[in-house]
């Protein structure tokens, strides 16, 4: 029988350790039987490591080369941020819609789209470069970052879909969201550049508790400058609700010019818009003006008003 690899090396290590005790100190010895014992331990770990490898017989051994510093390349092609323009109006947006509602009352765990029509009102191009960020609150296991897939010009408008999970528990949860330009600022939408944002309510009632979310108020002027005999004002008022609902509402204005108890019903959570209009002479009473949506069914409720200006005194 062949002697073990493992064996021979041990061998020539222990005699390797008897010459140099022969010619050294008692420190050196010390150090050389200690050096010896740890390189015993270590060989026969990477032989028994090597011999389950396939076994080959190099040619030469190679030699090691001096250490030599090596320069470590720059990359070339890191990508660069974008500038900022220097035209202040450059990005801006406003909200045009969404869907579904905020408020809406979806089962725990549910999955959902959430979808915001948004106006270019800026004078720069929107790209891809460009994106839809998680700002804050709860991101309802959506993505931090959705990239805009195609151009958006000024005055045109972004329909931005994306796909989330109502919270496992029961709750009213919200999560905050802003647009990022290639030289990352972040903007909303508005005057006063607000994140957008999704709200919902989690419940495992059978029949949960529909109701009202929002009234959002506009105002249109006729003509839209200038001082003629007669103003036309239309009021536009959005009403978003939860779920299935019939409610009853009646307009309310200061001059108490109210009307009559209305009905309104949804099949589904979402969003409707009612008008009335208000003719202000040009000597009518110049003391503010102001009119607003109550909600008599199916609870009573008093939205805040909106003011109707008053601009030929």
């Amino acid at each position: 029988m062949s002697e073990s690899p493992k064996y021979r090396v041990l061998a020539i290590i222990i005699s390797f350790v008897l010459i140099a005790s022969a010619c050294g100190s008692s420190e050196q010895q010390d150090s050389a039987i200690s050096t010896a014992v740890a390189q015993t331990v270590q060989a026969g770990a990477s032989l028994t490591q090597i011999s389950i490898l396939p076994s080959s017989t190099p040619e030469s051994m190679p030699t090691m080369a001096a250490a030599t510093s090596v320069p470590v390349a720059t990359p070339t092609n890191a990508p660069t941020l974008a500038s900022a323009p220097s035209d202040p109006d450059c990005i801006k947006a406003e909200l045009v819609g969404e869907d579904p509602p905020d408020g809406k009352i979806f089962r725990p765990g549910e999955y959902f789209w959430k979808t915001w029509t948004l106006l270019n009102t800026g004078t720069c191009t929107w790209t891809p470069s460009y994106k839809l960020i998680f700002w804050s609150g709860d991101i309802l296991g959506g993505l931090s970052t959705y990239p805009l897939v195609d151009d958006v010009a000024p005055n045109e408008q972004k329909i931005i879909s994306i796909y989330l999970q109502a919270p496992t528990t029961v709750g009213t949860f919200t999560g905050y969201w802003r647009l990022q330009s290639p030289w990352n600022t972040n903007f909303g939408v508005g005057p006063y550049d607000e994140p957008i944002y999704v709200s919902v309510v989690t419940s495992t009632d059978k029949k949960p508790d529909y109701g009202v979310t929002s009234v959002d108020f506009k105002v249109v002027r006729v003509p839209v400058t200038g001082c003629p005999r007669n103003v036309v004002y239309t009021i536009y008022a959005t009403i978003s609700v939860s779920g299935p609902l019939e409610l009853k509402y009646f307009w309310d204005q200061s001059d108490l010019n109210r009307s009559d108890v209305r009905d309104l019903a949804f099949n589904e959570a979402g969003a409707k818009t009612i008008t009335r209009e208000w003719m202000v002479g040009r000597g009518d009473s110049p003391k503010p003006k102001w009119v607003t949506i109550v909600v008599t069914s199916p609870e009573h409720h008093r939205w805040e008003y909106v003011e109707i200006p008053d601009n030929c005194p």
